[in-house]
């Protein structure tokens, strides 16, 4: 009689041991479907052409490291209107107030860079008029009256005022209908 309820009582623990250790695998998989989106084919697709689109508008920022950089900047340091310049709907007709951010070193804050803007087109700087004497404090300008002077293959150059903030200068190819 003994054996037998040892036998018994391991064969009920083991299962509830494996009930539970089922119901558990259920439950997770149905927690981890609930809480992660997979995305659609067609969302993988839009995300890979616009990655491809920004290594299109994005040119090197002819940049050469001087060693008097300071701050942390950001992969993406253009604003339009407050937020991260999209590169896949940036083109010639693009509007909005263009800043460019860095990340300060001991706070991590983010602080607008003073930088003059202007165009290039085979290899020429073109002629701006309400830009004919750039500001050194400029920190934002509407694109609008930069890319007025603007055609499709121009490029838009970004350049940071001081020598520290170097490595935010873009250049960016420019496209008629979004970059």
């Amino acid at each position: 009689m003994k054996h037998f309820k040892k036998t018994l009582l391991l064969l009920t623990l083991l299962t509830l041991i494996i009930g539970s250790r089922t119901s558990a695998q259920d439950s997770s998989r149905k927690s981890a479907h609930h809480y992660f989106k997979f995305a659609s084919a067609e969302e993988v697709m839009q995300q890979i052409r616009a990655k491809q689109r920004e290594k299109e508008v994005v040119l090197d920022n002819e940049y050469k490291s001087t060693g008097y950089e300071q701050g942390v900047f950001l992969s993406n340091p253009l604003m339009l209107d407050g937020k991260p310049l999209e590169y896949s709907v940036f083109g010639v007709r693009s509007k909005g107030e263009l800043t460019l951010a860095k990340a300060t070193t001991i706070t991590g804050q983010t602080i607008q860079i003073p930088f003059h803007v202007y165009l290039r087109r085979n290899g020429n700087k073109v002629f701006i008029l309400s830009k004919v004497k750039p500001d050194s404090k400029q920190t934002k300008i509407e694109l609008s009256k930069v890319l007025e002077y603007a055609k499709p293959g121009d490029q838009l150059i970004i350049e940071p005022v001081n020598k520290e903030d170097g490595p935010a200068k873009r250049i960016l190819k420019l496209f008629e209908n979004g970059c």
